[in-house]
């Protein structure tokens, strides 16, 4: 299981106390949040537990640095609803068709249809085999990503990874850079047994690697005031 190290401060308002007529109320530090917008990404072949930790990884990416995730499903609705788009493919497997990512362009309509500093779209996709050794079987898995995100007030792609790929066996120098983000206990990197922590320890290790150019970026525009 993942887990985040980080703790978020709030500032609440005072309660109860006007502001005078005609002044601005004061920035909260949640109204002042930068927000990105994640598209459910599409994950295609991988076990209930892969996928969640897929789709909670790239939450926590962007928790990392300071954004805050607007809910999925509100924005599965905007996309789906309020722009007529098509629906949503969640997941596939087996023989289904595995679809292309959205457009910069309708990427761009969304985030500025919501009000958010970035929109994020992605999908994964794993394979995963088993062979026989010695000690009995040997699982690996392998997932390869592809993802987008795109910055509306700038009007620009400033992500846009194509077939990354890693598997449960690297020990990838990117998820390593995150330091405190992930905790992947529990993983035996030469273990047998169920798929699932293999497709984990894949997922983990492919987004965080097609993520890392853009988390740098991010992580030295950050600065303390004072």
């Amino acid at each position: 299981m993942l887990s985040f190290i980080a703790a978020a401060v709030l500032l609440p308002q005072d309660a109860g106390v006007a502001q005078p007529q005609g002044q601005t109320p004061p920035q909260t530090a949640a109204s002042a949040a930068r927000k990105v917008a994640v598209l459910p990404w599409c994950l295609k072949d991988g076990t209930d537990t892969a996928v969640e930790t897929a789709r909670d990884t790239v939450h926590k990416i962007f928790e990392s640095v300071n954004y805050e995730v607007i809910p999925e499903v509100r924005t599965k609705s905007v996309w789906e609803e309020d722009l007529g788009y098509p629906a949503l493919k969640l997941s596939v497997g087996g023989g289904e068709a595995y679809p292309d990512l959205p457009p910069a362009k309708q990427l761009l309509e969304i985030g500025k249809k919501m009000g958010v500093d970035l929109v994020c779209a992605g999908r994964a996709k794993w394979h995963t085999k088993s062979v026989w050794v010695s000690l009995g079987p040997k699982t690996k898995a392998d997932c390869t990503v592809d993802v987008i995100i795109v910055d509306v007030a700038k009007e620009e792609v400033v992500l846009d990874a194509k077939d990354v790929k890693s598997d449960s066996t690297k020990k990838e120098h990117a998820l390593e850079s995150f330091g405190t983000l992930f905790i992947s206990g529990g993983f035996t990197m030469v273990s047998g047994g169920p798929k699932t922590p293999h497709q984990k320890r894949a997922a983990l290790n492919a987004i965080a690697k097609a993520t890392e150019p853009w988390v740098q970026t991010a992580a030295q525009s950050r600065r303390k005031i004072g």
